[in-house]
């Protein structure tokens, strides 16, 4: 399913260079044109997030762009800045056990970005809005300054920044459900 309403979120775009991510915390965007896209987090070149399989943690950076590749898969990369006490390692560790608090995706019941949720609540104090979408969050950490650059695979950027698809929760929550069809019978 492509988006045909798009939200436009304003943040300095730069080339991506796959030594980046095995430096800071990025937010990795997956399908970005899809609706839902997936997100997870990467650090210190871990690649770690929720799926409607279950857990997918500690993913290379080269495995990811690896997969990437060979797929096409549209993929933003949003570089975090820099927390100001706490590691990469760290951060990582915590959100491992944030992922663990969820057992997959389902609808009406958890996404991939409810953990990712957690973690700007914990690392970036942006309060956990539980309605609220991937595209309504990244928009609000952008505007926060939380995003120090965007840089992408598979897709344009215009030099101010990047769009993300707009739907709703009821179309997430059918999407979810469509997708979940594939692998349990709920």
């Amino acid at each position: 399913m492509i988006a045909e309403d798009y939200i436009f979120i304003e943040t300095p775009v730069q080339s991506l260079a796959a030594n980046d991510l095995l430096k800071q915390t990025w937010m990795v965007i997956l399908h970005a044109k899809r609706v839902p896209p997936h997100i997870g987090l990467m650090m210190a070149g871990l690649y770690h997030s929720l799926t409607i399989k279950g857990h997918e943690l500690d993913v290379s950076a080269e495995a990811l762009l690896k997969t990437i590749h060979q797929r096409k898969i549209n993929a933003l990369f949003l570089r975090l800045i820099p927390h100001p006490v706490f590691s990469t390692s760290y951060q990582s560790d915590i959100f491992r056990e944030q992922i663990k608090q969820f057992v997959v995706v389902k609808q009406n019941e958890a996404t991939c970005l409810d953990p990712v949720k957690l973690f700007l609540e914990e690392f970036y104090a942006l309060t956990k809005r539980p309605d609220e979408m991937l595209f309504e969050l990244i928009k609000r950490t952008a505007d926060n300054k939380y995003i120090q650059s965007v840089s992408a695979l598979n897709m344009e950027l215009t030099p101010q920044g990047f769009a993300l698809p707009f739907y709703t929760k009821e179309v997430l929550n059918s999407r979810i459900h469509q997708e979940r069809a594939v692998f349990y019978n709920d």
